[in-house]
């Protein structure tokens, strides 16, 4: 069984940035061309660690610094030809890597899911980095929230664990949230959230959230029935049975909802 190119493909990609940004790259940078999450992004830059790559904090972010490229002067990352097989890129593509190339990575991304719960860390990892890049400027948590598909609270609560792995950085004086610099459009990002959720582990906590939404929902029209029969006199078996199916159908409106779309940014 031959090897997987992703964690390659992550390697050359990371390096091809760091060649444009004076030999320094961040984990974030690479997400708007590969549809995985931060943590397999950084086990394979992990694996280039040695005396002509270094890993450090730089700002609150996690950086590799690649020695042989400190000295070229910085210029846009706009890519010609694919990151892994240097085939010519299509002029209108949203992504460093040819079509050939991406398929083979997302069946390797597809097949990893089923023994390693990356997508249900990506599909979240990926829509902060998303909006915090994308908001218009100072990004607080309030905009953030705003804007995103999960919970205030859960909202936080992810942005905190971006912060520790240098991820995010969180301006305390300010209280913003800012990302290393890169250009990730709706397109991209639509693409990768695709495939994302395309795997049952991605939305995990959607489901959860909508179990919790469902309970809720069929606890109160069960109290209704039962209230009506109290109060209407009307016959409890009935109402009961009623309040069940209608549990069920709300239930099962819930679950077969589509994923709350992004709001547009201004």
């Amino acid at each position: 069984m031959s090897n997987p190119i992703w964690p390659v493909v992550a390697e050359n990609l990371a390096e091809q940035i760091a060649a444009t940004q004076s030999g320094s790259v961040y984990l974030t940078q690479l997400l708007p061309h590969l549809p995985m999450s931060i943590g397999l992004i950084e086990s394979a830059l992990d694996g280039m660690l040695c005396s002509r790559v270094a890993k450090e904090r730089v700002d609150g972010l996690e950086c590799y610094i690649f020695v042989d490229y400190l000295d070229r002067p910085p210029q846009p990352f706009l890519p010609l030809r694919c990151v892994y097989s240097d085939e010519p890129l299509e002029p209108e593509g949203r992504t460093a890597l040819s079509q050939e190339t991406r398929s083979q990575v997302e069946a390797e991304l597809e097949a990893l899911a089923k023994r390693d719960p990356w997508p249900s860390f990506a599909v979240w990892q990926h829509e902060l980095v998303y909006l915090i890049g994308n908001l218009p400027k100072p990004v607080q948590l309030s905009s953030i929230a705003g804007h995103c598909r999960l919970p205030f609270k859960k909202t936080q609560e992810r942005l905190i664990e971006l912060q520790k792995r240098g991820a995010v950085r969180f301006d305390l004086d300010t209280a913003t949230y800012s990302v290393a610099a890169m250009p990730y459009s709706k397109e991209a990002f639509r693409g990768n959230d695709a495939f994302i959720r395309k795997s049952p582990g991605a939305s995990r906590e959607e489901d959860e959230l909508r179990l919790v939404k469902g309970l809720v929902g069929s606890f109160v029209i069960l109290s209704l029935c039962i209230l009506i029969a109290i109060t209407g006199k009307f016959p409890f078996p009935i109402l009961f049975l009623g309040g069940l199916m209608g549990s069920a159908v709300f239930i099962w409106k819930v679950f077969k909802a589509p994923p709350k779309p992004l709001p547009e940014l201004n």
